[in-house]
């Protein structure tokens, strides 16, 4: 039976991922949960304990297997699978593991798709940049560093301004509150020295006067030793 579009899409995607057995029959291949486990510790390693999820031919460990991986890792991925779901997987059932690997394939290329457009954005964010900005008043600039605050357009007219080098709001709090946290503990350890200071200068008056008592001392024995003679 020749493959839709989708699924043939779904299966290229799926070469990308080392599985400890060949693929040979999509349903009865994930139908103990084992390459599924497989493939999510691929993509999200943290979330997998492959220990827990072992070859089954036992349609009651196939379950179990799935009733695991549902609880303890797909929940957590915003993927639900249903008890019947579950059943029809482990059954072996022609399209029935196939919703849920479009799910997890969704998640993932989200999340790539995210991360890429992160790391272009820092890019960007890391080159000089000047561009023109149009905002309706003051608060729309607040989400951005740099706007001079003073300037702000008639009611109904645009903004224009002109951003340079500018650096996310958010970015900058983080960074102003790392050096709060800094220097407060600057701060505290200036006042560690200073009280250690305070000790020593107590200290050394101590040992002085301590001094003077004992030169006191000997004199008045060198006096009394002298009178007895």
């Amino acid at each position: 039976m020749a493959k839709s579009g989708k699924e043939a899409e779904l299966y290229s995607w799926l070469d990308q991922i080392p599985f400890s057995r060949p693929r040979k029959n999509i349903p009865r291949d994930f139908s103990d949960g084992v390459l599924m486990a497989e493939m999510v510790k691929f993509f999200y390693p943290k979330m997998v304990e492959l220990h827990n999820y072992t070859p089954a031919n036992c349609f009651i460990h196939k379950m179990n297997n799935w009733y695991t991986l549902s609880r303890k890792v797909l929940s957590k991925l915003g993927i639900k699978i249903s008890k019947e779901q579950i059943e029809q997987i482990a059954s072996a059932t022609p399209n029935g593991i196939t919703s849920v690997l479009s799910a997890l394939r969704e998640k993932v290329v989200t999340a790539q798709e995210k991360r890429e457009e992160e790391c272009k954005q820092l890019q960007r964010s890391n080159q000089p940049q000047n561009i023109l900005c149009f905002v309706q008043d003051k608060k729309q600039a607040e989400g951005v560093f740099g706007i001079p605050m003073a300037c702000e357009a008639p009611t109904g007219q645009q903004l224009i301004v002109s951003m340079e080098n500018m650096v996310p709001q958010r970015l900058l709090d983080e960074k102003l509150s790392e050096i709060a946290e800094k220097d407060d503990a600057i701060n505290i350890l200036m006042q560690k020295v200073s009280h250690l200071d305070t000790l020593l200068q107590l200290k050394d008056q101590r040992i002085k006067d301590l001094t003077q008592q004992l030169q006191y001392l000997q004199e008045r024995g060198k006096e009394g030793f002298h009178l007895n003679t």
